[in-house]
């Protein structure tokens, strides 16, 4: 378990406290897609949700929790609950920078460079002590993950740590548990901080989404724990130039358990004697304190070399000498003491005297971002060319059905199954077919696929999904935008059936993507329809009515079917020109994205026909769902207060201009058509 801070008296009477309210149901119960490579980050103070007014609240998180303790407690209390989670599953959690951009501004769900998956910031909240946003796969887009804690409450620095803790969890997909002194029980006993720990059913839900956490594959049938057996750190290279050292080397590895060793070796050239530097990085990767050892081709210790970063750290040692062609071995451990003992790394190894400098400058990118599954060639072109890199590039090789690659199963929980892939798209004809496995159950199971650009040099992809028979899939598109396109199909048969599914780019241009696929027994949960309709001819229109009571975040997915052209979609408050959010879907196509927050008030939602030919019906559908994450933060706010509260009526009963009273926090109203 994780080294305990100092037991503090509360200071406040032991009592039940509510975490936060759930009026809208969140989508919990659907895992992160690329759960071992997390991030997480702390919000700036200033930072703001996105579509909040000037002067609207903003994120006092350093401010209000520097006044009640060390900065390094009180990130040590919201870290720790990050890792206690992470060392129970098949997770790591990784901390890096967080660049200050609204709550919930556009982007994708997971892997923006801007700031973490699970963002950390803190609002004055309306009695709730956090709240905590699922990695929804519709609606939340940058927003999934993301954790609110009330800046307004007394923490110490068990109760803060028992508040991460629970909020964490709904960030990695867990709901709420009323299995008494669970940790996801919406009712926080004060009086029991101090010895919060998830208990038997937690860990069974975690597992669940993530399964237990995978053994490392570089440990084999036999481990890597002693010199004998050690693990190589690969040279990168493009297979035609051999090993010259003008790259770092490079490899990953996993401390699966606290008590876990991994060793790994490295021969320097023939006829290399110059320095050589070994750099063993969980900065960014996880929240792993290492211990370095060096040793050299006798077996004799030379270097010893111990974190002492509590989030991630960076560990070098330089030997200033080296005997050419022959082993040194590093030996990576948890730090003693260390309250991160369990967590992923990567390894990069350089000859100072022949490195480039280029590839010592991307080596820190290489070893923090996802690229373990590739190959020595591809890992060549990530550290010296990433802007030009075309990853897994199979000429042509895998563009059909018949000739698809297959995906080798990642591990996953029971029931479930697992494949991912980085590759590349030559041209606007080029695609790439794989072929996957369902899980070895007889229930029905729900295929999901995610795929989105990948590094700098990231194209726009689109997936489509087979049945073993060549059959193309009737998909439910889950996400596209930003860069992110993910599709669903439920009811499939397990049995270890075969699949198919096909990346294709958007556009013509060429560049990399990250595939996803998984097998699970949990479907996204239906959209509400909010509007739907048909435009006869270009320019026509129809418009709706929006009534919110409460600060709101939409999550739309606009379709267009039927005719030609497009539909655009256009959110504007009344007495306002411009519009707030612009969504456009092309006829066959379906698009998504999250709308800033909306402060209380009326709106009109118009949908214009673009283009297309008269005579010719364009149809359109929008749903969504109006969600209850950042309410809490900005529900106190003047700027940002109720409206249209029923008169004599309880807090949060709203009564609409339609004349009806109700509890629905928003209330759409269909106006016009032409």
């Amino acid at each position: 378990m994780p080294a305990r801070m100092t037991p503090r008296r509360p200071r406040f009477a032991p009592r039940l406290v509510a975490l936060e309210p759930r009026d809208n149901p969140a989508q919990f119960g659907l895992p992160w897609a690329d759960p071992r490579h997390l991030t997480l980050s702390f919000v700036p103070d200033g930072t703001t949700a996105a579509g909040v007014p000037a002067g609207g609240p903003a994120s006092d998180l350093f401010a209000r929790l520097d006044a009640a303790m060390p900065r390094a407690t009180w990130q040590g209390a919201v870290t720790r609950a990050a890792q206690t989670w992470a060392e129970l599953a098949d997770l790591t959690i990784g901390v890096v920078a967080d660049g200050g951009q609204p709550l919930a501004a556009p982007g994708p769900a997971q892997a923006d460079g801007r700031f973490g998956d699970i963002r950390v910031g803190g609002f004055a909240l309306d009695g709730d002590l956090g709240e905590g946003v699922p990695p929804d796969p519709f609606a939340a887009g940058t927003l999934g993950g993301d954790v609110v804690l009330n800046t307004a409450a007394a923490y110490t620095p068990d109760t803060l740590y028992a508040v991460a803790l629970h909020e964490i969890g709904h960030a990695l997909g867990l709901a709420h548990r009323d299995e008494a002194g669970s940790v996801l029980n919406p009712r926080l006993d004060t009086a029991a901080t101090t010895a919060a720990t998830p208990t038997a059913g937690d860990v069974a839900a975690v597992r669940v989404l993530y399964g237990a956490r995978a053994a490392d594959p570089n440990e084999g049938r036999t481990g890597n724990a002693t010199l004998r057996n050690a693990t190589r750190v690969r040279y990168p290279h493009p297979s035609a130039a051999g090993e010259d050292g003008s790259v770092p080397l490079v490899g990953w590895g996993d401390i699966t358990a606290r008590t876990d060793v991994d060793i790994f070796w490295v021969k320097p050239l023939a006829g290399y004697t110059g320095a050589m530097t070994v750099r063993v990085q969980t900065a960014g990767v996880s929240l792993l304190a290492p211990k370095v050892t060096l040793y050299d081709p006798d077996g004799r210790q030379i270097a010893r070399v111990t974190a002492t970063g509590a989030a991630g750290d960076v560990v070098t040692v330089t030997v200033p000498s080296v005997r050419p062609d022959e082993k040194y071995y590093v030996r990576v451990e948890a730090a003693p003491g260390a309250a991160a003992r369990v967590g992923r790394f990567g390894v990069g190894i350089t000859f100072d005297r022949l490195v480039r400098a280029d590839a010592r400058a991307n080596l820190e990118a290489v070893l923090r971002g996802p690229f373990d599954g590739l190959d020595e060639d591809d890992l060549y072109v990530a550290l010296t060319d990433p802007a030009a890199a075309l990853y897994a590039d199979d000429d042509g090789e895998d563009d059909t059905a018949a000739t698809a690659a297959d995906l080798a199963a990642l591990p996953a929980p029971a029931g479930a199954a697992r494949y991912a892939a980085v590759a590349s798209l030559a041209d606007a004809a080029d695609a790439d077919f794989y072929r996957v496995r369902a899980p070895d159950v007889r229930a029905p199971v729900v295929l999901t696929a995610t795929v989105a650009g990948f590094g700098p040099n990231a194209l726009t992809p689109r997936v489509e999904l087979f049945d073993r028979n060549g059959v193309r899939l009737t998909a439910r598109v889950l996400v596209n935008g930003n860069g992110t396109y993910t599709v669903q199909v439920a009811g499939l048969e397990g049995n270890r059936r075969e699949y198919y599914a096909r990346v294709f780019g958007a556009g013509s241009d060429p560049g990399n993507y990250a595939l996803d696929v998984r097998f699970g027994p949990t479907a996204a949960s239906p959209r509400t329809a909010f509007a739907s309709g048909s435009l006869a001819a270009p320019g026509s229109e129809a418009g709706y009515a929006v009534y919110v009571g409460r600060a709101q975040l939409f999550g739309f997915a606009l379709s267009a079917a039927g005719g030609t052209g497009s539909v655009r979609a256009e959110v504007r408050r009344v007495g306002d020109p411009a519009p707030v959010f612009t969504l456009t879907a092309a006829a066959g196509e379906t698009v998504t994205g999250v709308a800033p927050l909306l402060p209380p008030g009326e709106y009109r939602v118009t949908f214009t026909r673009v283009g297309g030919t008269a005579g010719d019906p364009l149809t359109f559908t929008l749903e969504g769902d109006g969600l209850t994450d950042p309410v809490g933060p900005v529900a106190g706010s003047a700027t940002l207060g109720s409206q249209y509260q029923a008169p004599g009526r309880p807090p949060g009963e709203f009564l609409y201009p339609i004349g009806t009273v109700t509890t629905d926090p928003f209330r759409w109203l269909f106006v016009y058509a032409n």
